[in-house]
């Protein structure tokens, strides 16, 4: 124990601020086993953290299973009468008796990976389950975490938030980062005493004779559902444990996959590349990322495909010459039976106790090789693959995906690794390689061992062109999948995870798939492949928009570009710059799929409210939101536009009614109170509806704007004015106008990069 006044120590600085520890030694076995425990309590900062190290002093090998850091209740069973759970958490007036609240209880799950499903569910919910097996298990479910299928029986990975919907208070338990150990929480609800543990799983590493493994801190937050950052501190000492690689600039682009998959050419990419040349001064993207499909090989990345005989070096160059930014997708850490690498060193590939290669799941229709990231010449072969990459073919931007093979169970050539520390090698070794002045993209990544690592992460199942999953055009079978590509599934993340963008990285929330159905598409578009085929509607597209725009991550489109019609231009073009920051999902606690969004901005046009409602039902929705909830200042009646639809109303009370929000749509709305001054009540020119304002000025009966889009962009302005205009100019040129309402008058705008607007009324 260490000394101190009384048996905790004196105030130590640490990165989380100023602490106060707690140590102390447990034998746990006669055999020489011995338990360390440590307790730190930040001095300024809301968490309790605790670790554990296991320390073998015996003369034998011991495996580790796993190290349970927190326990109440019995997960799976009923708890009554072995374990009465009565602790009382109060945050202002709020109260909550734990123990007898589990009807009212709910649990945020945060699924393992990337893609794996994430949200919030209830006693009479069940656990998102794939109906794959095998097939997908792998790559989407973290083998150390129970995945239930009674009612009310949950877990997470990394980190869970269990509380009451009725009393608005709950507690966040996780770990700070995920270098030594994979973290996993369950909960039972559907008792009448829940239950609730943690632990650290060990993968059965071995622990050499005089060997010592260490857990990760593990953290409690007692959480206030309501505030406006409810998991802050959290994520903040996540972040400061990690040096997370936060600050990077959004990515704005354009991605080869969802249109032309692993048929893409250098001819397609050269395509893209022109249109994305020809309209910068409407659309302008800064990024050209080249997906699957160039290599000869999966795993065998050091030559192209026959569709790619200019190689990489050249078309990065061409990329670079028309002021854009390269990017290139690679796989490192897997590789398809056929690869060549496989061949050469079957010793890189994590195989089972049967000798035979692990199960990776089931990737471009074949059981894709994971490589072992603890053999030295797999960790040889990523940095030189990261390192040419960087310094002979010129890409700085990387995307890497199916990083969880790295984590995947097997027999490692160094069994004295955890799955989680493993994985973490193969982590470091990129980024070292890759150098600090490169941008990386996570895929496929468990979150917590990518943080420190990665400046944008995927927290996202693939995107599709789809609102359900479907496999081969087959429906039926797969809509159900909680995490496979699909519009619905891939929204439903971006919102349950929205919280962490600029905490852990940039979000990224996977591409924007703006292309018409084969069904009213524009004039002169290319018949689409069976994958690429459009199957959103315009409501889906929009939705899909909506939530892209609001996680205020990347944006990257993935359409055959020369093909979008004006409209859809448009719709990109109206996406850019994206905003400043991400939305608040207000609901994330009350649902599977969250539905509602608040977003509060400020500039020369005052203060508004972003508001998004979205429909992931498949019949209409009615929609009521408190006006008053947004934090705006002031009072009804507020101005009101529809983004989507171009529409002014004024809505004379604090209550906010949308009807019939179609299947799968979105509404997105601005909303400011009214006021007797000149306003600028909304546009649909940007997705901010009022970021544009660089200047607003009011000289009697004359407003002068200066409007700053950055780039060529029309729309409608919806301006409010004590009186009728007289007259209105965009720069040298007459603008016409028209009355949306009361006393609110509706401007079509053709703006360039910088535009003066001139209205004088009387």
């Amino acid at each position: 124990m260490d000394s101190g006044e009384g048996p905790w120590s004196e105030a130590r600085s640490t990165p989380h601020g100023e602490t106060r520890a707690l140590r102390v030694r447990i034998p746990v076995a006669q055999q020489g086993l011995e338990m360390e425990l440590e307790w730190r309590v930040p001095a300024h900062v809301p968490l309790l953290l605790w670790r554990a190290s296991m320390i073998n002093q015996s003369d034998l090998a011991v495996e580790v299973e796993k190290i349970e850091l927190f326990g109440i209740g019995h997960a799976g069973e009923s708890a009554t009468g072995r374990h009465r759970w009565a602790a009382r958490k109060r945050t202002g007036e709020k109260t909550w008796d734990w123990g007898a609240s589990a009807g009212n209880l709910a649990f945020y799950s945060n699924g393992w990976q990337s893609w794996s499903a994430t949200g919030t569910f209830s006693a009479g919910d069940r656990f998102p389950r794939t109906r794959l097996g095998p097939l997908t298990q792998p790559m989407r479910v973290n083998q150390g975490t129970p995945h239930p299928h009674d009612l009310g029986h949950f877990s997470a990975d990394f980190y869970g938030v269990l509380g009451s919907r009725e009393a608005r208070v709950g507690v966040l338990l996780g770990f700070l980062s995920q270098r030594q150990t994979f973290g996993t929480l369950e909960t039972l609800l559907d008792c009448a005493e829940p239950a609730l543990h943690l632990w650290a799983n060990g993968d059965h590493a071995r622990l050499e004779p005089g060997g010592r493994l260490e857990t990760d801190w593990a953290c409690l937050q007692f959480v206030d559902l309501d505030v406006e950052d409810p998991l802050g501190p959290y994520l903040d000492a996540v972040a400061v444990e990690n040096s997370a690689r936060s600050g990077a600039s959004v990515p704005v682009g354009w991605c080869s996959w969802y249109n032309f998959f692993q048929k893409v050419s250098q001819d397609d990419v050269d395509a893209c590349l022109a249109w994305v040349a020809d309209h910068r001064d409407e659309a302008p993207l800064s990024l050209i990322q080249i997906d699957d499909g160039f290599e000869a090989e999966v795993g065998d990345w050091f030559e192209t495909n026959a569709r790619f005989s200019g190689g990489l070096p050249d078309l990065q160059e061409k990329i670079r010459g028309a002021g854009l930014q390269p990017g290139l997708w690679l796989a490192p850490l897997v590789a398809k039976p056929g690869a060549r690498i496989l061949g050469e060193h079957p010793e890189w590939v994590l195989r089972g106790p049967n000798g035979r290669p692990s199960n990776a799941g089931l990737i471009w229709n074949s059981r894709t090789r994971a490589l072992d990231p603890t053999h030295p010449g797999v960790i040889e072969h990523v940095g030189k693959l990261i390192r040419t990459a960087r310094n002979e073919w010129g890409f700085d931007y990387l995307k890497l995906d199916f990083l969880y093979a790295g984590a995947l169970p097997g027999i490692r050539h160094d069994p004295t690794t955890t799955r989680a520390q493993a994985l973490y090698r193969g982590l470091t070794a990129i980024r070292e390689a890759a150098g600090d002045g490169s941008f990386l993209v996570g895929c496929g990544c468990p979150l917590g061992s990518g943080i420190g690592i990665f400046d944008a992460m995927r927290i996202s199942s693939d995107v599709a062109p789809r609102w359900k999953p479907a496999y081969l055009g087959i429906e039926a079978f797969f809509r159900s999948e909680p995490d496979f590509p699909s519009a619905r599934n891939a929204i439903r993340n971006v919102l349950t995870r929205a919280h962490l963008h600029r905490r852990w990285w940039v979000n990224d929330p996977d591409c924007l798939l703006l292309r018409e159905g084969s069904r009213g598409g524009a004039a002169g578009m290319k018949p689409a492949t069976k994958e690429s085929e459009q199957h959103l509607t315009e409501a889906e597209v929009q939705c899909l928009a909506t939530a892209i725009a609001l996680s205020a991550g990347s944006l990257l489109v993935s359409d055959d570009l020369p093909e979008l019609g004006p409209e859809r231009v448009a719709w990109l073009s109206r996406l850019i710059p994206p905003l400043p920051r991400a939305a608040r999902v207000v609901d994330w606690f009350d649902s599977p799929f969250p539905s509602r969004l608040l977003l509060t901005l400020t500039g020369a046009a005052g203060e508004w409210c972003l508001l998004a409602l979205i429909n992931g039902k498949d019949r209409p929705q009615d929609f009521r939101m408190d006006l008053s909830s947004t934090g705006l200042a002031g009072t009804p009646p507020f101005h009101i536009v529809d983004f989507w639809r171009g529409e002014y109303r004024q809505v004379a009370t604090r209550w906010l009614d949308m009807a019939d929000v179609p299947p799968h749509g979105a509404v997105l709305l601005a909303a400011r109170p009214v006021s007797r001054l000149p306003q600028w009540v909304g546009d649909t020119i940007h997705i901010s509806q009022g970021l544009i304002v660089e200047r607003w000025d009011v000289t009697g009966s004359h407003l002068a704007v200066d409007l700053a889009l950055g780039h060529r962009g029309r729309g409608t302005a919806f301006l409010a004015l004590p009186a009728a205009p007289t007259e209105a100019f965009l720069d040298a040129s007459t603008v016409a106008w028209s009355e949306a309402g009361d006393g609110v008058y509706a401007f079509d705008l053709s703006l360039v990069a910088r535009s003066a607007f001139r209205v004088s009324w009387g």
